[in-house]
């Protein structure tokens, strides 16, 4: 890959800052091994790696590294979604129950003089309402009496068929969790992405990882993307590390499937490369098209990178991630900014993008004409601050 850095209007000189701020990070123990990538005005403009794949095997980091993406997955779906959108095989506005039917009759549990009640939900649940994480699905493993009802609903089905549920059976798990607040009243970051994917598999008659991979992945050539990681490539896979502040220790808790799962998580579960997550972005950034193949209309995209919150739900979603996001709006399944000063970051009006668990970062910004990734695996993520100041380095290296 040629780097042009003058050419993107960077300065090469400036740049050496995010080159010291990366390894930095590995040289002070707080991360195992990072990546990074820069494209702007249409020419590659930065790329770097440095640390270990796996650091107890002393196996370097390179560029084509494996990684989980987590929640950065999110951003694969939507685009997977909205190519069916775009079809005009739904609406953003239809009812979940129009494809999933156990939807129709959902509950919301109440806070009521103490105690909790549940009661019927007072509309119906919308696509545009999973979009948007306004749909008061809980994910099961917070604390919260919708979040453990819908775990203990998860076990219930488990003990009985001695397996994972499916993508689609999870969604129809997930109908009968009671809802953390009625549909469209609130903002919570919860399972909604992945009943997008069982709404794409309905839609589409396929299984989720086989449709994004015939509407996004192949014409992409998004090789090394999916549900799950061949045995062929799994020699690449970077290993994730729990961080306590001092120390990082391998974490073992999520071992990457080697074959079609049978949930594959719309939501947390795509493998991808630095070299494939950029490839997407810039397809985002160049409005849905890239190298001559267009995946989405610029109409789409747009719609997916504007605010969808009213005041009320943007308050909830800054107080959940505060202080991360509290310039930002949400979209569709995205992070948006509205307010750089606000987050207190050198960047523009209508970034945007989405990140993963494990540190996993992408930004689309279209005033600068400019694609940033970040690659890492740890958990905590250490989204309050590494991304942040990494981006910081990044806009502070633009020369033109």
């Amino acid at each position: 890959m040629q780097l042009l850095p003058k050419e993107a209007g960077f300065s090469p000189e400036r740049l050496k800052r995010v080159d010291s701020y990366l390894s930095g990070l590995v040289e002070s123990n707080q991360l195992a091994g990072v990546a990074a990538y820069l494209f702007r005005h249409g020419k590659s403009a930065y790329q770097y790696c440095t640390g270990w794949l796996d650091k107890e095997k002393a196996i370097p980091l390179k560029e084509d590294a494996i990684y989980l993406t987590c929640s950065l997955s999110k951003t694969f779906t939507i685009v997977t979604l909205m190519t069916l959108y775009e079809k005009g095989l739904f609406r953003l506005e239809d009812p979940v129950s129009r494809f999933i039917p156990e939807f129709k009759d959902v509950t919301v549990a109440e806070e009521y003089f103490g105690s909790t009640r549940f009661v019927p939900a007072k509309r119906e649940m919308t696509v545009e309402h999973l979009c948007t994480m306004t749909s008061g699905l809980p994910y099961p493993s917070s604390s919260s009496i919708s979040a453990k009802e819908f775990g203990r609903l998860l076990e219930d089905f488990e003990k009985q068929n001695g397996r994972e549920p499916t993508t689609l059976e999870k969604a129809k798990i997930a109908a009968k969790t009671p809802l953390s607040f009625h549909p469209g009243e609130g903002w919570l970051y919860g399972f909604s992405s992945d009943v997008l994917g069982a709404l794409i598999e309905v839609i589409s008659g396929k299984r989720l990882g086989e449709y994004m991979k015939e509407a996004l992945l192949d014409p992409l050539g998004l090789t090394d993307t999916g549900f799950f990681v061949p045995k062929e490539k799994r020699s690449r896979l970077i290993t994730c590390y729990t961080y306590d502040g001092k120390s990082l220790k391998p974490y073992n808790d999520r071992p990457a499937p080697d074959a079609p799962p049978a949930f594959e998580s719309g939501g947390g579960g795509v493998y991808s490369t630095m070299g494939d997550v950029a490839r997407f972005s810039r397809m985002l950034l160049q409005d849905g098209e890239l190298d001559g193949t267009r995946i989405l209309s610029r109409k789409t995209v747009e719609l997916i990178r504007c605010n969808h919150l009213d005041e009320e739900q943007l308050r909830q979603f800054h107080g959940l991630f505060y202080p991360r996001f509290k310039g930002y709006g949400y979209g569709l399944s995205v992070r948006t900014m509205m307010h750089p000063e606000k987050e207190g970051l050198n960047g523009s009006i209508g970034e945007w993008g989405w990140d993963g668990m494990m540190g996993t970062w992408h930004f689309i910004d279209p005033a600068e004409d400019m694609v940033a990734v970040f690659m890492m695996q740890r958990i905590p993520g250490g989204h309050e601050d590494l991304p942040k100041l990494f981006m910081q380095a990044v806009y502070g290296a633009i020369d033109d």
